[in-house]
């Protein structure tokens, strides 16, 4: 089983974003063209990697990896 703390701590230790991996500030699935959105990236890092797994972080600063966590709201809505 991934220790998915230490998983994030890993991914966030490098700044940079790359074929498997991407982080968001937030994202927004409200309405249809932010779950596009949301879907063309999960597409694309499918995509760039297709044997070996894809992480999306949500909750975290682009430019310098801070945390800022997500609402209930937004994970309420996370069924796409």
């Amino acid at each position: 089983m991934i220790n998915k703390r230490l998983l994030i701590k890993h991914l966030l230790a490098h700044n940079d974003e790359n074929s498997f991996y991407d982080k968001k500030r937030k994202i927004d699935i409200g309405h249809k063209e932010g779950k596009a959105k949301f879907l063309k990236h999960v597409c694309a890092l499918s995509n760039s990697n297709p044997k070996n797994n894809s992480y999306i972080v949500i909750g975290v600063e682009d430019e310098d990896n801070k945390i800022i966590g997500v609402d209930f709201l937004m994970t309420a809505k996370f069924r796409i």
